[in-house]
This record gives C-alpha cells, structure tokens and sequence, in this order.
C-alpha cells in the first residue's frame, strides 16, 4: 500500500523468483502532495501533469492501485481518480485535509483506508486531517456517533451505491485507543511471549495520550469502530482485511476484531481471501481452493471457522506450490515456535 517504488520493484523480483521468501505482492503506487506533512514517499504531486506521469510509470511498472494520500489537494481528487480509471487502476487512500469522505466517494474514489476517516465525515469542522487530529477528534468523539442517525444511513447508502469497499484497520485503532503504558498492547498479548525481547518492549509502549478522565471514552470510541464495522457488513458495503501494523501477526487480530465486532468467523475467512481476491479481480487465480488456481495455501491447526483465534495456529504455507515451515522462519528471525 505504500512502498518505495525501487525497493518494492527489487523485492517483488527476488520474492517472484525465489531468492527471497515472500507473498505475492499486488502493488499499490502510492503518492502525496508536498509540504510538511507529506508522507513517506518519494512520489509528491501538485499538478496534473505530475500526476499523469506518477500513474504513467505506476501503470507500466505494473501496478494495480493508486494511493492518495492526507497533502494531496483535494481539487486535484478528480483527476487522479478519472486518469487512474482511464489506465483501468483502482483509487483506494486516505480521505485528503480539508475533503470529507463523502466528497473523495463523489469524486470517484474506490476504496477508502482507515475507519477513522469515515467517522471523521460527520465532524467537517476537523479540516486539516494532515495532523493527529485524525486520531484524537475520532477518540474524543467516536463514542458519540449515532449509528442510526439519518446522516449515517445516508452515508452508509452512498458507499453501497457507488460499490466503495472500507478496509477499516481496526487493529490499529484498538492499538491507539485501548493500549496503556506498560501495559503489553491488547493486539499482541495472545502472542508476546514469542516475540524477541526488543519487540516485547515496544508492545508496552501505549497508544495516545489519553487526557485525565477520558479513559473510558476512548475505549468506547473503539467500540463504536465495532459497531460501524458491522454496520457497513449488515448494510452490504464491502469489507477488505488490512492492517497497517506487523506484517502476518497483526491480520490474525484484526480478523479477531471482525468477528468481536459480530460478523461470523466463516464469512470472515471470506473477506479475507476470496472476498479481497475478488475485490482485485484476481478471483480467477487466487482466494479459493480449486484447480487451475494457484496453489497458495495456509495449513492451519484447529477449525478458525468455529473458533477464530486458530488462525494463529499456522503449521504450513505453501506458495506456488513450494512448501515453507513456519517454525523455521519464525527461529530465522527470533521469534519463539510453539
């Protein structure tokens, strides 16, 4: 979703070829606009000539997605997501400063990252979303948000009505709104002891800041990404499973929280396979088990459709049809098997 473009290019190769182990890679071309915030990308944009050539290269090195960014101008939307459809490139991102998510759907968004963003769309008076106000206002104000006010419904029927898929994150906003200093941090606590001892360190380092007598509140607000979560299911917008957090570890806890939030284990499973296939048009290949499809599967110890948390319980992958022991990847890199 947002890697630098040359590093990427290599990794892809070397994972494609075999020198490397790793997943098959659908590349999104991510890019911002200029400025103090700009985010971690080599790809600033501020006209749309730039703009035509960043997706011009993106599409030729075989890039499926454009990523905006938070310091993307916002009159710049409409070109991005027209040129990008044009050279048949999907839109997903967050929701630019100064634009709702609202408007970025108008504009022709295809996909919107980060729960945060659609609560940020009833509280228009936080403009500049550049800054972690697009954090704290959703902490402070999350809990408030009634799910059954017209508002909501109405937003709810424009995503269904424009086919917007929400990948929500919600593992990382758990992370921000519930963890505590020296606490060890809520998404990993099932599996820290594993971790090398610098890595457990950093799982009780806390999320934000939470003001004195906000506590609850916070943890509230995380409940009510739950509930809008489920909504988004029960009213037929689309869910993809991202994370934005430790690759491999932090999926298992976010596909935990979809089913905490009241969406059962098996379609779960779904979203996270042939629903995201599906969302990328790549269903013909991957997402399913069947023949003439590739052969990429994960071997797990349990039943994660009865109970979810066995999608820990990794015993096998296989890519391609070459066969990878987790438990010597994971002792190649510190981390405790079981």
């Amino acid at each position: 979703m947002a890697n630098d473009i040359d590093f990427l290019m290599d990794l892809k190769k070397r994972f494609n070829d075999g020198t490397q182990v790793g997943p098959r890679i659908i590349a999104a071309g991510f890019m911002d606009g200029p400025g103090p915030y700009a985010g971690p990308t080599k790809v600033l944009v501020d006209s749309e000539d730039e703009i035509r050539a960043a997706i011009d290269r993106y599409k030729k090195l075989g890039y499926e997605q454009i990523k905006v960014y938070s310091s993307i101008r916002p009159a710049l939307v409409p070109f991005i997501t027209r040129y990008s459809h044009e050279n048949g490139l999907r839109v997903s991102g967050h929701i630019p400063a100064f634009m709702t998510a609202d408007q970025a759907v108008r504009e022709g968004f295809n996909e919107i990252q980060h729960m945060n963003f659609l609560f940020l769309n009833f509280w228009p008076d936080v403009q500049d979303t550049r800054t972690p106000a697009r954090f704290t206002a959703v902490a402070e104000r999350g809990a408030d948000l009634d799910l059954t006010s017209p508002e909501v419904r109405n937003f709810i029927d424009l995503l269904k009505q424009n086919s917007i898929v929400s990948d929500p994150t919600l593992s990382v906003f758990e992370g921000m709104f519930t963890d505590r200093p020296g606490v060890v941090s809520s998404g990993f606590a099932e599996i820290a002891d594993r971790f090398p001892v610098q890595v457990r360190r950093g799982l009780l380092t806390g999320g934000l800041p939470v003001p004195a007598g906000k506590d609850e509140r916070y943890r509230a607000s995380f409940r009510k990404m739950l509930e809008f979560t489920k909504l988004l299911r029960d009213s037929g917008v689309r869910i993809v499973a991202g994370t934005d957090g430790l690759a491999g570890y932090q999926l298992a806890r976010e596909l935990e929280l979809y089913v905490d939030a009241g969406i059962p284990a098996p379609e779960v499973l779904q979203i996270a396979t042939i629903g995201a296939a599906r969302v990328m048009k790549h269903d013909a290949e991957l997402g399913s088990i069947e023949p003439g499809k590739f052969a990429d599967l994960v071997i797990i110890d349990g039943n994660p459709a009865a109970d979810i948390h066995a999608i820990r319980k990794v015993v096998t992958v296989i890519k391609g049809g070459t066969i990878f022991e987790p438990r010597e990847i994971e002792n190649a890199i510190g981390m405790v098997s079981r």
